[in-house]
Parts: C-alpha cells; structure tokens; sequence
C-alpha cells in the first residue's frame, strides 16, 4: 500500500493561481460577441437627458449626440477624478421657434458652422442648414455654468450643441 501524500499549502497556492489566470484568460477569449461600441461612436436618440440642461432652447425632438469623455481613452486604470463630458448632437425645434430666437433683438446672431464635429455625427448635420450662433445666446443658454456652443438653423429648425458637462439651468428663451 502507497503511502498517502498531503498537497503543501505552496502548491495550493501555485493551483489556485493557476485557476484563477485560466479563468480570467477564458473571459477574455470568451464569446465571439461583438466588442462594445465606445461612447465616443454610440449615437443616442434619447431625449430626456437633454431636457433640462437644454430647457432654454426649447422643445427638442429627433435627437442625435453623444455624450463621452473627450480625456478617456479607456486605458486609464483609474477613473478620471474630474470628468469633462462632452454632449454634442443636433436635435429639431417646433416649426417656427428657431426664427423667433434668431429674430429676437441682442443676441446679434451671425453665420457661422459647427466645428469638431464628430465623425458619427456627419449625417446628421446637414452641411446647407446656413447654421447662425451668438455668443450672447450661448451665455443665455448656458447662464455661465458650463461651456457650450448653439448653432441654430431656421431652414431645418434643428440646434446643434457642443457643450461640457452641461447643467440644468432655469429659465426659458425670450419670444
């Protein structure tokens, strides 16, 4: 008869990390599921997180913005400690109210074009709209909280926004 033979608490260890590298190594060959869509890529359509940071604007529909950290890159082993979270995207006015905001007096809006543009957004803004912004109704928009900038087409009744960590801010827009 063999003698019995006890496992030394050295290879216990030795096993147990073994299993524990093959584990981790199993979840990231795991499934041939599709890798995820980075925030910077995934277009969203939702609009009541646009609601009331946006509330000055108006009434907005047929959203498409992105909202992400411009400063991540996602190999970052900690989080960022002061994220900068950029929300831009154009979305639709009621018929009409892009003319009343561009129409009212002291804002002196002049023609101008959204820069930066993210490149999941091109077919969304639409290059002949005649974009016209104010750094007056952006101040107005945004009561100095955060940074933004509204550009705004009375031929496609759209806005198109650039902000950072936009807040919710009282008030509506002068008729």
């Amino acid at each position: 008869m063999g003698t019995s033979r006890s496992i030394s608490r050295r290879h216990w260890l030795w096993l147990s990390g073994l299993v524990v590298l093959g584990g981790g190594a199993a979840g990231a060959c795991g499934s041939p599921t599709a890798a995820p869509v980075p925030d910077r890529e995934r277009i969203r359509t939702d609009v009541d997180p646009l609601r009331h940071p946006f509330r000055a604007i108006g009434t907005l529909s047929d959203p498409h913005w992105l909202g992400y950290n411009p400063n991540d890159s996602g190999r970052e082993f900690l989080p960022d400690q002061d994220p900068q979270i950029r929300v831009v995207g154009v979305a639709r006015l009621p018929a009409g109210v892009v003319a009343s905001i561009v129409g009212a007096p002291g804002y002196g809006f002049e023609r101008s074009a959204p820069s930066e543009t993210p490149a999941a957004l091109t077919e969304f803004v639409s290059a002949n709209a005649e974009w016209t912004s104010s750094p007056r109704y952006d101040a107005h928009i945004t009561k100095s909280l955060y940074r933004g900038r509204f550009h705004l087409s009375s031929l496609t009744d759209q806005v198109y926004f650039d902000t950072v960590n936009p807040e919710s801010v009282d008030g509506p827009h002068p008729q």
